[in-house]
């Protein structure tokens, strides 16, 4: 897939904002969280009217998100100038060796989403590994912007070995009650791949839609 998958379905899931239409025609919007503001220009974030916590993305790469859990302190140099390097960077080009071809030919948005949490903090973060639409694995990631921890499940929500994530000490975590339902959303987006991990999150009974890896 690195070396010679170049299928237009993989930039479309690879942006951040254009695999929202992809999930909707899959799975319907309403595992979508709300989103506040789409544009190309940082001048043109309508803080005034932002909520007090609120989530900042850039659309073409990984780990571009800044969460704003209080408006009032946010710290509007970092910001600006995290945004400003974003925007200046293709993800595939300028990282790891230019194997992540689907993040190549995505047009720089910025975004703004609503935050969705979880006793006050990012949720539990559910990455399905699916292979040929079938969720084999799942790790949970717990309190993954400070004490970060992880564990993994089996399909049914059994204790399993993952490499690293095996070895962590970690909370208890209880099944969700819709654990059913993430698996079926999972295989659902999954379903054309070989290969793809689908990051749900799962918050008073609601599922969220996170993001497609395929790499």
């Amino acid at each position: 897939r690195m070396l010679f998958d170049r299928r237009p379905v993989l930039t479309q899931i690879c942006d951040k904002l254009r695999v929202r239409d992809y999930v909707t025609r899959r799975v319907g919007d309403r595992i979508l969280i709300p989103l506040l503001w789409t544009g190309d220009s940082i001048d043109a974030i309508p803080y005034d009217i932002l909520p007090d916590k609120f989530v900042i993305k850039a659309n073409h790469g990984c780990g571009y998100n800044i969460i704003v859990d209080d408006k009032a302190h946010m710290d509007s140099k970092q910001t600006t100038f995290l945004l400003n390097r974003w925007l200046n960077e293709n993800f595939c080009q300028d990282k790891y060796l230019g194997i992540a071809w689907g993040y190549k030919n995505i047009k720089p948005t910025l975004m703004v989403e609503c935050f969705v949490e979880q006793n006050g903090k990012a949720p539990v973060d559910y990455k399905f590994y699916c292979f040929d639409g079938r969720v084999e694995v799942c790790s949970l990631h717990f309190d993954r912007y400070a004490d970060h921890q992880t564990k993994a499940v089996g399909r049914n929500f059994e204790p399993t070995a993952l490499g690293r994530l095996s070895s962590q000490p970690v909370p208890e975590w209880p099944r969700p009650a819709n654990y059913e339902e993430m698996v079926w959303v999972a295989e659902t987006l999954a379903h054309e791949f070989d290969f793809i991990r689908v990051d749900l999150y799962s918050v008073a009974n609601k599922v969220y839609f996170g993001e497609l890896t395929p790499y």
